[in-house]
């Protein structure tokens, strides 16, 4: 991620690292002897850098993690795939929720010219009270309830 500093980078979601942490724990593995399960192999530093979600799993590493692990592929991908959600969401809209993997906030694609009036969406709803935004969101869904109804 760039330009990510410590500060950003602790309010990041880690959920690909701390799965990683606790399936090599369970399998009773130092960081070093799962790095030796790698072809080529990799080193504690490396390890430890996948563990506490400064370095993502290179593709070209996951294959040798699945086996070294003993864990399924998809949930592996399909956590990453949260994980990067959350940090792309977190970008564009500024925080975090406290979701976990199973809960990851959602990232809608908008097209590049209407990118600055859904930022401006999000940060707004960011900023309002949960009363507000209860109200905000009932008056969308009436909003885009009227115009699917006239579709």
């Amino acid at each position: 991620m760039e330009n990510m500093n410590k500060k950003s980078l602790a309010r990041s979601p880690n959920w690909v690292g701390s799965f990683i942490r606790t399936k090599r724990e369970e399998k009773g593995l130092s960081q070093k002897e799962l790095g030796q399960k790698f072809e080529p192999a990799v080193t504690t530093q490396f390890v430890s850098n996948l563990e506490r979600g400064i370095t993502p799993v290179p593709a070209v590493h996951i294959t040798a993690l699945v086996r070294a692990l003993e864990i399924n592929e998809q949930e592996l991908m399909l956590l990453m795939e949260k994980e990067y959600a959350a940090k792309l969401t977190f970008k564009i809209a500024g925080q975090h929720s406290e979701h976990n993997g199973e809960n990851a906030p959602a990232v809608l694609v908008v097209p590049k010219l209407d990118e600055d009036f859904f930022k401006w969406i999000v940060q707004s709803y960011n900023n309002l009270s949960e009363i507000d935004r209860v109200q905000f969101k009932a008056q969308l869904k009436s909003w885009f309830e009227l115009s699917l109804k006239r579709a």
